[in-house]
């Protein structure tokens, strides 16, 4: 069967203007190639979509039956013309984010909520794993986009972009001896409990822990071991130890647990994106921008800085 998108334009045509003479004016074509083409539709069919008399034509059964599903298949078809261009700008599809739960709070949710109300038919799916998961979860293309925390083990074919820098603050239980003081030192945690991530979680906070205590001149004595902040906050409310964690945790309230400031500040903790060098989704270029957006826009009110 040899039927063209053509003749399905001519067809509703001369449906909708029941006319041969307008129908071929509407199409800027003469009326003999227009009549020619509706015979060779209907051969190829093996249907008559017409009563034809001298004074006018009308649509037999059948032709009323294909006018709808002509209009229907073009207008398919156009709709996947739409979705295509839309894809191939980033502004449909699936992106799929991966974030470090020590990573920052604030950054990560505001940044997916804004690309969802930008890109309504980007369908967003986001995974709280390590940096040291989502390295891997990059490099088997199981995500697209990471929030992790450097220094990363294997960037190989990945781009790395620091965005933002933010210090360290100390959470305490609400009860402990020094939740009395606004700021701490270091050398005031020197004999205290430490809960942290696992070092075999690859998790990026942990190394920034032990360098910082490191620094001040102790190592620090370590208990639970959670990568979830959720579950860290739990044991610090608990009573079971302290946490160091980045500052902007603490719009996280957590009943039993006040946070604090360290004076000296100490080191940052970074906080970057990776996306695969060479796999690069249509839709990662605006979900970057957006995560800059509010990089600049975090450093700017609270003193932070950025990665740029």
């Amino acid at each position: 069967m040899n039927i063209e998108l053509r003749h399905l334009h001519y067809f509703i045509a001369v449906a909708e203007e029941l006319n041969f003479g307008r129908a071929a004016e509407r199409l800027h074509i003469a009326q003999p190639p227009l009549t020619r083409q509706i015979r060779h539709l209907e051969e190829e069919l093996g249907v008559k979509l017409f009563h034809r008399t001298t004074r006018r034509i009308q649509l037999t059964e059948p032709g009323r039956v294909y006018l709808a599903e002509a209009r229907r298949v073009l207008a398919q078809i156009q709709e996947g013309i739409v979705l295509a261009r839309l894809a191939s700008r980033g502004e449909i599809g699936r992106l799929v984010i991966g974030f470090e739960g020590s990573s920052a709070y604030d950054i990560v949710p505001l940044s997916v909520k804004v690309f969802k109300e930008r890109f309504p038919k980007v369908n967003l799916i986001v995974y709280e794993m390590t940096t040291g998961d989502q390295v891997q979860a990059l490099h088997n293309a199981h995500i697209e986009i990471g929030f992790v925390v450097p220094p990363l083990s294997n960037a190989c074919n990945l781009m790395v972009e620091n965005i933002l820098r933010e210090p360290l603050v100390v959470a305490l239980p609400q009860t402990h001896h020094l939740s009395n003081q606004s700021e701490l030192n270091m050398a005031n945690l020197n004999d205290e409990t430490f809960i942290i991530c696992p070092r075999h979680h690859k998790c990026g906070l942990y190394d920034h822990v032990i360098a910082v205590c490191h620094q001040a001149g102790f190592s620090p004595r370590l208990t639970q071991e959670t990568s979830e902040v959720q579950s860290i906050l739990g044991f610090v409310a608990a009573g079971l130890g302290v946490a160091l964690l980045p500052a902007s945790v603490t719009h996280l309230q957590k009943s039993g647990v006040v946070y604090r400031r360290l004076q000296p500040p100490t080191a940052e903790l970074e906080l970057a994106i990776a996306w695969q060098r060479e796999k690069s989704s249509p839709m990662l270029p605006a979900f970057i921008e957006i995560v800059k957006e509010f990089a600049r826009q975090m450093a700017n009110e609270n003193g932070y800085q950025t990665g740029e």
